[in-house]
């Protein structure tokens, strides 16, 4: 018999929902979605990220039982707007899941496949509309919860509506998430007009290291800076979005080192430059306006490394325009 979503999951008793590390607002409200799914077809679900979720999404219902240390066994996973394996982190890798199936729901242009079923489309705007999708071909009725969590997805990775990719069906489905009782109004303020001061702090802080480097403008964050303003996160609180506004600029970068070691590269850019090849090159993915990945050195090679790679991108796409 064919392996389809249905099969699996209707198999399943216990199921794993994972997004990737440094979840976003389309990471976090497909897992919190799909998660409400599961439980209206009366599976047990656990809800998994290696970070916290981000106090901005603490709204939605049911952020509170996302946990970073699951308890087996598991039946099923279900990975959530990840493109590959690595970039679930610790709680995949500690969690003795191998041999466990997976239905992998991405949107990401460089997803690698790797689920035993893969529900990848590059062309939608989010991971969210992916999974409302699949909740209609499973016949799941929306409710106000799963509407709630899934229009927050579609708003945050389109930024209210405004990227290229957003599209007739993308509109066609926040409309029926609006039909579910999903509060469009409330999702807006709550992802774009509200921050906690650290994040506003952190800002004050890390706009000090901007620089423009041609068409590359970029900032660094710093554990201290974090310390300094009580960021307890990874990210970058929404930096780059903010960078890549800049007139001189047709891509932003922000670079943040972690405690362990790590860098966190974040990128954005023009509707005219893909940064996803060079996030793909650096073992990460993403999109061709968002992109990322996590790389070890120090601050001053990596940032060397990046810059020169997205200089050589930037020089290869405008002369093949």
């Amino acid at each position: 018999m064919e392996t389809t979503p249905e099969v699996l999951i209707n198999k399943a008793q216990r199921i794993l929902l994972i997004c990737h590390t440094n979840p976003d607002g389309d990471a976090v409200g497909s897992l919190l979605g799909m998660g409400w799914a599961m439980r209206e077809l009366g599976k047990q679900c656990v809800l998994a990220c290696s970070d916290p979720v981000p106090p901005i999404y603490h709204y939605l219902p049911g952020s509170e039982m996302v946990t970073s240390q699951p308890q087996g066994p598991f039946d099923l996973i279900i990975t959530l707007d990840c493109s590959d394996l690595r970039r679930l982190g610790s709680v995949y890798e500690s969690s003795h899941l191998s041999g466990v199936p997976i239905i992998n729901i991405d949107h990401h242009i460089t997803n690698a496949n790797f689920g035993t079923v893969n529900l990848v489309d590059a062309k939608a705007t989010s991971t969210a509309e992916v999974v409302l999708g699949l909740l209609r071909h499973l016949g799941i009725s929306l409710n106000q919860t799963i509407a709630t969590c899934l229009l927050n997805g579609i708003v945050t990775d389109t930024r209210g509506f405004s990227t290229p990719n957003t599209t007739r069906k993308s509109m066609e489905a926040a409309i029926a998430l609006m039909d579910a009782g999903a509060p469009l109004a409330k999702i807006t303020d709550q992802v774009f007009n509200r921050r906690p001061l650290a994040d506003i702090r952190l800002w004050a802080e890390a706009l000090h290291t901007v620089r423009l480097e041609g068409p590359i403008i970029w900032a660094e964050i710093t554990p201290a800076m974090r310390l300094e303003c009580g960021f307890t996160e990874e990210g970058d609180a929404g930096l780059a979005n903010f960078l890549i506004t800049a007139n001189e600029a047709e891509i932003a970068v922000v670079f943040s080192q972690q405690t362990d070691g790590r860098i966190e590269v974040g990128m954005r850019s023009v509707p005219s430059v893909d940064v996803s090849t060079v996030a793909l090159d650096f073992g990460g993915g993403g999109h061709p306006q968002a992109a990322g990945f996590s790389i070890n050195g120090s601050l001053g090679e990596v940032r060397e490394q990046v810059i020169a790679a997205l200089k050589q991108a930037w020089l290869e796409q405008n002369s093949s325009s």
